[in-house]
């Protein structure tokens, strides 16, 4: 990611220790819920949850599968999490990967090219 000015970063992740870190950074002038896909940090891998725990607040914050959501982070605040591994993500989730169109079958071909038609019937 790049950002200037006028689009500033709202995101980091780093590699730490302890798990991976991930700050938040709203930079809209009111309170935002903050989303982001887990496989967008290279340190989280895919295929797994994560505990989720506010290191400011020194809270746990549940688990993480796939995706988080931040809710009403302030306005121009920050908040930073960390990450753990808490093992495979649950069974039978649709679409079979993070991302629909990164999917691959076990013999290399997209799922999307073998007939699994429109999404929009599946529940996510």
């Amino acid at each position: 990611w790049t950002s200037n000015s006028s689009f500033p970063a709202q995101y980091w992740s780093g590699e730490s220790q302890n798990g991976t870190v991930f700050m938040l950074l709203n930079t809209l002038k009111e309170p935002a819920d903050m989303f982001f896909n887990l496989t967008e940090s290279p340190w989280i891998r895919a295929g797994r949850q994560y505990s989720v725990r506010d290191l400011w607040t020194h809270t746990d914050n549940g688990t993480a599968v796939r995706n988080f959501t931040a809710h009403q982070v302030p306005s121009h605040g920050v908040v930073a999490l960390l990450l753990k591994d808490a093992g495979d993500e649950p069974a039978g989730l649709w679409p079979p990967c993070a991302r629909f169109e990164w999917c691959m079958d076990q013999n290399g071909t997209r799922l999307d090219d073998i007939g699994f038609g429109d999404l929009s019937s599946r529940s996510l």
